[in-house]
């Protein structure tokens, strides 16, 4: 099931490590009544790239890298063309002839919603990309089929006198493809009611082929898992036990089958013998509501060799022959998508584990100090400091998950405090360089693709040899963390 080499990977070239949506409105919603002055020049940019580029067939690449004379390259860059690459310079020349079509274009998103019967200001969020590079059979229409689905099962409990506790909103998004436009834009907008949201749930990519996958912020990694339980899988069982069957016997995806375009990756620290989660980084539409807002998300995908991604052959007939011929994980991804949703909605009690999302923390700033330790040698940063803050929130992590199990008289305090929490860990002036980025613990990379960066700034500073840097975004991750076990201490 993979391209021919004729065959073209479509994208979009755009610095979104920079910041998520429109390019000209980082921070601001980007709507038709938006003054001229409010916005920047696409000149000035930060998202926008200064080189034009175009994507390139592997046949048409072939006679270029063929031709290129100089040292070979260095054999971390050698391909699986047979001939030696080098890295020139010449002696073969290329001219190419681009035309960009710059313009302002009008997108738009389709909302719906069911208001809540008893806090219909806390909103439960779900969506999907509905824009496609070519046919998009499987990114993003196997995504919008198991959305409508689920919509469908939502509006048939309507009909039978169901009323969810909070409001559900179902987004389909536009401009996902050229830098998550859709979603960015209408998060911005809404910015002020999603400071009461209790969880966005993404799906993008649904159904490539068999295989369970799902990232998460860590309070809600094992909500994830705990649905799946709840979830019969087409292989028997489970969802749950055919997603740990296979990380048990190692048939997850190997790097010849790699999921292309899944923005899953392994977490960073596994805290659990359990299943693995994966962390979130960027590349789908659940970016502005966590990494922005600080809204607790999640990302679940059925993946397989998905060797047609962002091209025309992406499309129905592929789709029958090899992603999911008889949509049996259609089917699956509707339900666990749609069963995160109702939980949500009407739990008494907001699920979030902020035990583990604790523990991964301190394993993060662990492999920090080490990686530093490299790097700075002897020079003693303070590291204790946001270790002892990540157990300070690991344990109020633990005592308030002890309150969870049982609805008190004021559930409603409860799940305010709940939410606020990750909220708390929001840095207000944002990441350095990129103060879009405000979440204190994930991020995606500068130079990383779709993968997270746990603890961003520090790491980050650490990567660039700033020692004083480093500091100062280990002050701000401690201030953060404490911010966060502070809010969850002030339930008594």
């Amino acid at each position: 099931p993979w391209r021919p080499d004729t065959a073209v990977q479509r994208g979009s070239i755009g610095y979104m490590f920079e910041f998520a949506g429109d390019p000209t409105t980082p921070g601001i919603a980007s709507v038709p009544s938006l003054p001229e002055s409010k916005r920047v020049s696409p000149e000035r940019s930060l998202q926008m790239p200064k080189v034009p580029t175009t994507p390139l067939s592997y046949a048409d690449a072939w006679p270029i890298l063929e031709h290129l004379g100089g040292p070979e390259s260095p054999r971390e860059w050698q391909g699986s063309l047979p001939f030696t690459y080098h890295v020139g310079p010449g002696p073969v020349k290329v001219k190419m002839h681009l035309k960009q079509d710059y313009q302002f274009r009008i997108i738009w998103d389709v909302i719906g919603r069911v208001r809540g019967s008893e806090f219909p200001d806390e909103w439960v969020v779900a969506g999907n990309h509905r824009d496609a590079w070519a046919y998009g059979a499987v990114d993003p229409n196997s995504g919008t089929a198991a959305m409508l689905e689920t919509v469908h099962g939502i509006g048939e409990l309507l009909k039978s006198g169901w009323k969810p506790k909070r409001t559900v909103i179902f987004g389909s998004w536009d401009g996902e493809e050229q830098g998550l436009i859709g979603s960015t834009e209408w998060g911005e907008q809404h910015a002020d009611e999603l400071a009461k949201a209790a969880a966005y749930f993404n799906m993008d990519v649904a159904v490539s082929g068999p295989k369970f996958g799902a990232s998460a912020d860590p309070s809600l990694k094992q909500f994830v898992r705990d649905v799946s339980k709840a979830v019969s899988s087409p292989k028997g069982g489970t969802v749950y036990e055919a997603w740990r069957k296979a990380n048990q016997t190692g048939s997850v995806l190997g790097p010849q089958e790699e999921a292309t375009g899944s923005t899953y990756r392994p977490p960073e620290a596994q805290t659990k013998a359990d299943v693995p989660v994966g962390d979130l980084g960027s590349g789908s539409d659940y970016t502005v509501f966590l990494q922005h807002l600080g809204v607790p998300a999640t990302d679940i995908g059925s993946t397989g060799a998905y060797g047609v991604y962002h091209s025309v052959f992406d499309n129905f007939n592929w789709f029958k022959r090899f992603g999911d011929p008889d949509f049996i994980y259609e089917q699956e991804m509707a339900r666990v998508y749609g069963l995160q949703v109702l939980r949500i909605a009407d739990s008494d009690v907001l699920p979030y584990d902020n035990e583990e999302y604790g523990k991964e923390i301190a394993a993060y700033i662990d492999a920090a100090k080490k990686k530093a330790e490299t790097k700075f040698g002897s020079r003693a940063l303070q590291f204790a400091t946001a270790a002892e803050a990540a157990h300070h929130f690991q344990a109020a992590g633990a005592r308030i998950y002890e309150k969870q199990k049982k609805v008190p008289a004021d559930a409603a305090r409860l799940n305010l405090i709940l939410r606020e929490t990750e909220r708390a860990l929001l840095i207000p002036e944002g990441l350095p360089n990129r103060p879009w980025y405000r979440h204190a613990i994930y991020a995606p990379g500068q130079y990383t693709g779709y993968a997270a960066v746990v603890i961003p700034g520090v790491n980050e500073a650490i990567d660039k040899n700033d020692a004083e840097r480093t500091e100062q975004q280990i002050a701000a991750l401690a201030a953060a963390l404490n911010r966060a076990a502070k809010v969850l201490e002030s339930y008594r």
